[in-house]
C-alpha cells in the first residue's frame, strides 16, 4: 500500500518525519517494503485487512497508536433530487449469488474537465495517472476509503439500465485500455440492452467511458462475491487497483460511505445536480458482535490492563461498546473490519495499539512443549548440511510446470494461474536444471546444485483420491563444463559417495545419471546411520573455508599463489567471496577462500599456512 505523507496528513495531524511514521506503521504490522522516496511510504500488506488498502484505514490505526484524533473526510449525506420516471437508471441483478449490494446515484449537467492540482498530485504520488475530474474522483475515493467505484456516461448507454448477469459463452468486451477480453459464464458483467459494458468487480469497458463531452453520469459502487472475483481475475490475468481491493472481504456498508464521499467531491469539482437512484440491497448484512473477556486478555498478554485503557484503544479503532461488566465487554465490530472474527482478534488489536514492545519478558515457569517436529524434517536438515559441506548450492524451485502430454503420471491442475503453468512436476530435475542455465550465463564453469522437495505423481485412476502421490526427494545436479560426460559422471559419483559416507549408507536408494542423481529422502532416513559430526570427506578429500582479513588496498594475488604452492596436500584453491563490513574494522576487507585438500595431517599444515600468511602478507583470519 503506497501512502503519500501529504495525503495521509489530510486525516491526521502528525509532526513526525516520514522515517518515524514508517517505524510507527512497522509496529502496527505495516512494514516498509521499499525505501522512502519523494515523501511516499510503500508499505507491505501481509494481513487480511481490507481497510489497510485505504489511506483512511491506515490513518485510523496510526491515530490510535499515536493517541491522536482522526479527521474524517467530508461526505454529502443530504438526499438528492427525486428523479422522474424517465430519469431513473433501472438496476436489475440476475445473479444475486454474486452481488451483495449495488448502490447507484445519477448526476446531471456536470462539467468534465482536468482535475485540480491537489487531486492530480495525490493520485500521481500514489501511482495512478490523472484522466479527468470524474474518473479521478472515483479513483481518489477508492484509494481513500478502499471501495472501488465506476462512472458511466448516460448518453453513451444503449438503454438507461444496468443489468448484472453472468456472461454468455462467446461474449467479449473491450476495456478502456483497449484490450479485448473473451468472457465465459463464470464471469459476471454489467450490461445495457444485453451488451456487456463492464466486467463486474474488475475493469470497465471503453463503450460508456467518461470524457470531456460527458454531461450526465451514473455512479455505482458494488459489493460482490469475493471468491468469484479472485478466481476470475487470475484466469483473465487482470490485476489492478480494483481487483486488489475486491480480493479482500468488503462490507456492503462501504458502498454507501463511498457514494457519499464521491458525491461531495463531484458537486465540489464538477457541479451539476445530484439525483437519487436505485440502491439494490435485498439482504442487509448485519454488523458482528463479539465478547472480550479480561481473563483471556491477561492470559495471552501476561499484562494487567486497566478497563479504561482497553476502552480507549477499542473506541479509537471505532469498536462500539454495547455492554460492560466486571468480566469484560460486548462489542460491535465496525463495518470496515471484516477480518475480525473471534475474541483473539480483539486482543491482537489491543496489544498492537498498546505496542507489542511493551509486552514484558519473563522466564517460562513450565516445561518447554514436547518436540513434535517430524523426523523427516530433522533428517532433511542434516542432509542439507551434508550437501552444503560438499560444496553444493541449495535452490528451491517452483513445482508448478507446463503440462507434458507424454507424461501419463503427471498431476494436472484444474484451476491453474496460467495456461503455461498448469501441472505439477514429476521430477525436481526438470525445474532445478533450469537454474544451471543461469549459472552458465554468469560464466560459472562448475555448477553444483541441490534441492530437497516434493514430486507429484498420479498412479491409477485419476478420479480416485488415493491415486495421487507426493514423494520427498533430494535432487543433485553437478556440471563441470570443462569435462566430458564420462569425467563429469565420475564427479557426480564422488559427490554421491560423500553423501552416503556421511549418512552411513552402503546401498543406493535412488536414480543416478551422468550429471545428476535423485535420492528418496524417506527411504534414506530408514536405512541411514549418520554420525553425530558431519564431515565433507569424499574419498579422503575434504574442503575447508578460510576467512582471511587484509587491508583494502592490498592485492590478494601473491597470497593466493602462496596458498596454492604451500603444500602438496593442498589440491585446489578458489576464492568464493570478497566483502567489507564494519565489524572487520576500518580499511579492511575479507576474502573467503575454499581449499580442497587431503584429509590426513591438514590441521598442522593449516597452522603453518596461517602463520606464513600473517608474517609474509600481513593477513589475519576471522
Amino acid at each position: 500500500m503506497r501512502i503519500p505523507i501529504e495525503w495521509l496528513k489530510e486525516y491526521i495531524s502528525i509532526e513526525k518525519s516520514p522515517r518515524e511514521i514508517a517505524e510507527a506503521f512497522t509496529s502496527l504490522g505495516l512494514m516498509l517494503d521499499k525505501p522512502i522516496e519523494n515523501g511516499v511510504l510503500d508499505l507491505e500488506h501481509r494481513m487480511d485487512r481490507s481497510d489497510w488498502l485505504s489511506i483512511l484505514g491506515c490513518a485510523r490505526d496510526l491515530t490510535a497508536f499515536e493517541n491522536l484524533k482522526l479527521k474524517y473526510p467530508k461526505l454529502h449525506i443530504e438526499k438528492g433530487r427525486t428523479p422522474t420516471k424517465n430519469q431513473v437508471v433501472d438496476i436489475k441483478v440476475e445473479c444475486s449469488d454474486l452481488v451483495n449490494r449495488f448502490n447507484t446515484k445519477v448526476f446531471r449537467n456536470i462539467k468534465v474537465k482536468p482535475s485540480p492540482e491537489w487531486l492530480k498530485n495525490r493520485l500521481e504520488a500514489y501511482g495512478i495517472p490523472s484522466i479527468n475530474n470524474i474518473v479521478d474522483i472515483t479513483n481518489y475515493v477508492m484509494v481513500e476509503l478502499g471501495q472501488p467505484m465506476h462512472a458511466q456516461d448516460l448518453a453513451k448507454m444503449r438503454k438507461p439500465e444496468i443489468v448484472i448477469r453472468r456472461a454468455k459463452k462467446g461474449e467479449s468486451i473491450t476495456t478502456f485500455l483497449g484490450e479485448t477480453i473473451e468472457l465465459d459464464p463464470n464471469i459476471f458483467v454489467l450490461t445495457q440492452d444485453n451488451i456487456p459494458t463492464v466486467i463486474g468487480g474488475m475493469v470497465g469497458g471503453i463503450e460508456t467511458g467518461v470524457d470531456e463531452t460527458t454531461t450526465d453520469i451514473v455512479l455505482d459502487a458494488g459489493n460482490y462475491n469475493q471468491t468469484n472475483i479472485r478466481k476470475n481475475s487470475r484466469k483473465l490475468k487482470i490485476q489492478n487497483e480494483t481487483v486488489l481491493r475486491y480480493d479482500k472481504f468488503l462490507h456492503p456498508k462501504l458502498t454507501e460511505i463511498a457514494i457519499q464521499r464521491a458525491t461531495y467531491l463531484i458537486l465540489e469539482l464538477a457541479g451539476g445536480e445530484y439525483y437519487e437512484n436505485i440502491d439494490w440491497y435485498p439482504k442487509k448484512t448485519p454488523l458482528k458482535n463479539l465478547e472480550l473477556t479480561y481473563k483471556r486478555l491477561k492470559l495471552l498478554s501476561c499484562m494487567d490492563f486497566l478497563p479504561k485503557r482497553i476502552k480507549e484503544i477499542l473506541i479509537a479503532l471505532e469498536y462500539r461498546i454495547i455492554e460492560e461488566n466486571k468480566t469484560g465487554l460486548t462489542l460491535e465490530v465496525p463495518y470496515f473490519r471484516t477480518d475480525v472474527e473471534v475474541e483473539d482478534d480483539l486482543i491482537a488489536d489491543i496489544l498492537r495499539i498498546n505496542d507489542y514492545a511493551k509486552i514484558p519478558m519473563q522466564m517460562i515457569d513450565s516445561a518447554p512443549p514436547r518436540e513434535i517436529t517430524p523426523d523427516i524434517y530433522k533428517f532433511e536438515e542434516k542432509l542439507r548440511d551434508v550437501c552444503v559441506g560438499l560444496g553444493l548450492h541449495e535452490h528451491i524451485t517452483n513445482p508448478i510446470v507446463s503440462r507434458n502430454t507424454k507424461a501419463k503420471n503427471q498431476v494436472i491442475l484444474e484451476n491453474s494461474l496460467t495456461s503455461k503453468k498448469d501441472a505439477l512436476r514429476t521430477s525436481i530435475y526438470e525445474t532445478l536444471s533450469q537454474v544451471v542455465t543461469t549459472y552458465k550465463k554468469h560464466k560459472f564453469t562448475k555448477v553444483g546444485l541441490f534441492e530437497i522437495g516434493k514430486i507429484y505423481l498420479v498412479e491409477g485412476e485419476k478420479d480416485r483420491f488415493r491415486s495421487y502421490k507426493e514423494e520427498r526427494v533430494l535432487e543433485v545436479i553437478y556440471r563441470n563444463f570443462a569435462l566430458n560426460t564420462y569425467e563429469n559422471s565420475n564427479e557426480v559419483k564422488r559427490i554421491l559417495s560423500g553423501i552416503m559416507q556421511n549418512l552411513g549408507i552402503k546401498n543406493l536408494v535412488g536414480e543416478v545419471k551422468p550429471d545428476s542423481f535423485t535420492l528418496h529422502t524417506e527411504k534414506l532416513m530408514k536405512i541411514s546411520s549418520y554420525p553425530k559430526r558431519i564431515t565433507t570427506e569424499i574419498d579422503n578429500y575434504q574442503t575447508e573455508d578460510l576467512s582471511l582479513v587484509l587491508h583494502t588496498n592490498k592485492a590478494f594475488g601473491e597470497a593466493f599463489e602462496e596458498i596454492e604452492k604451500f603444500d602438496k596436500n593442498i589440491l585446489k584453491v578458489e576464492v568464493t567471496e570478497e566483502y567489507t563490513s564494519k565489524t572487520l574494522g576500518e580499511n579492511k576487507k575479507a576474502i573467503l577462500v575454499r581449499i580442497t585438500h587431503k584429509a590426513k595431517g591438514f590441521s598442522k599444515i593449516k597452522k603453518k599456512l596461517l602463520d606464513t600468511l600473517k608474517e609474509k602478507h600481513q593477513i589475519e583470519t576471522r
